[in-house]
C-alpha cells in the first residue's frame, strides 16, 4: 500500500464502517453460539475466533461516529485502530491455519505442540526478564518436553531438517511461513506485506507514523484526507479477513448459520440493540 492511500469520502466511510458493524455482529453472535464448545482442532480455532471478535470489536468501538461507543469528541487518527487491523491480519492466518482438517492425528499433534512450544518459549524470556527464576526453571523443564515430543512424532520427523531445527527453538507459532500460508488462502503477497507493515508502524511510534504530521491535519485526531483514507482502506479489509473467517466457523459448527441476522444478530456484549438479555 503507498503512503498517500486511494482518497475515499466521508460516505465511503459510512458504507464501510455499516459493512464492518455487520461483519462484527454475525461474528460475535457465531462466537457466543459455539464458545462452550470443545472439539480437538475446531475448539482450538474458536479461541482465535474469539480474539478476532475481541479486536473487531476494540476496532469498531475506536471509531469515530460509531454506535458502539459513546464519546464527547471524535479522533480520526489512524493509530486507534492500526493494531487492531494488525491483529485481525495475524488472527486470519492463524485461524485457517489451525481451522484446516488436520491430515492425521499425527499432524494435529505436531501442530500443537509447535504451538505449545512457542508459548513456553515466550513464557521463558518473559520470567527472564522479570527474574523469576524459579518459574523460569519450571518453563525450561516444560520445552525440552515439549521438544521431546516434537522428535518422536513421525509427521515431525518428516519435515525438512533445517524447518525442524526452527520449529524446534519454538520461534515459530506455525509449521508453514507467513508467505507458504498467503499463497494457500490465494492472498497477494505483497500487498499483504504491504499493508502489515504500515499498520506495524502505526501500532509502534516510528518515523512513518509522525514524519508527515500536519498542524491540525494529519496525525492529529482531527479529521483528514490521509487518516480518512487508511481507515476506510482498514475497514474494507477487516470487513473481508472477519466475514471469510465467520464463514469458515460456519462450516466447523452448521448450527451456528442461525444467529448469523446481520446487524440484528444477538450476543451477550455489544451495542444496547444486540445484546441477548435485552428487553
Amino acid at each position: 500500500m503507498e503512503d498517500e492511500p486511494v482518497c475515499y469520502t466521508m460516505d465511503d466511510f459510512h458504507v464501510a464502517m455499516s459493512a464492518f458493524d455487520k461483519a462484527v455482529c454475525e461474528a460475535c453472535a457465531v462466537s457466543n453460539f459455539t464458545g462452550s464448545r470443545y472439539a480437538p482442532y475446531k475448539g482450538y480455532s474458536s479461541h482465535i475466533f474469539t480474539r478476532m471478535c475481541i479486536h473487531s470489536v476494540g476496532l469498531i468501538s475506536a471509531l469515530p461516529k460509531t454506535r458502539w461507543a459513546k464519546r464527547d469528541y471524535e479522533s480520526w487518527d489512524f493509530s486507534l485502530i492500526a493494531p487492531h487491523v494488525r491483529a485481525l491480519m495475524e488472527g486470519y492466518l492463524l485461524f485457517f491455519y489451525l481451522s484446516e482438517m488436520p491430515i492425521s492425528e499425527d499432524e494435529w499433534y505436531v501442530k500443537l505442540n509447535v504451538m505449545h512450544l512457542n508459548d513456553c518459549t515466550r513464557r521463558i524470556r518473559l520470567h527472564q526478564n522479570i527474574r523469576c527464576a524459579e518459574d523460569e526453571a519450571s518453563f525450561r523443564e516444560q520445552q525440552v518436553e515439549l521438544q521431546k515430543r516434537l522428535q518422536s512424532a513421525e509427521f515431525f520427523n518428516e519435515l525438512p531438517s533445517k524447518l525442524q531445527k526452527l520449529l524446534l527453538t519454538g520461534k515459530a507459532l506455525m509449521i508453514p511461513s507467513r508467505e507458504d500460508l498467503l499463497k494457500k488462502l490465494d492472498v497477494d503477497i505483497g500487498d499483504f506485506n504491504a499493508f502489515y507493515d504500515l499498520v506495524s508502524n502505526y501500532t509502534h511510534i516510528l518515523p512513518i507514523s509522525y514524519y508527515r504530521n500536519e498542524a491540525n491535519g494529519r496525525g492529529s485526531g482531527v479529521q483528514n484526507r490521509t487518516d480518512l483514507s487508511y481507515i476506510v482502506h482498514s475497514l474494507l479489509k477487516a470487513t473481508n479477513w472477519l466475514s471469510v473467517s465467520t464463514e469458515r466457523m460456519v462450516e466447523l459448527f452448521p448450527d451456528a448459520a442461525k444467529v448469523r441476522k446481520g446487524k440484528k444478530s444477538k450476543f451477550t456484549l455489544g451495542p444496547k440493540e444486540n445484546t441477548k438479555n435485552q428487553k
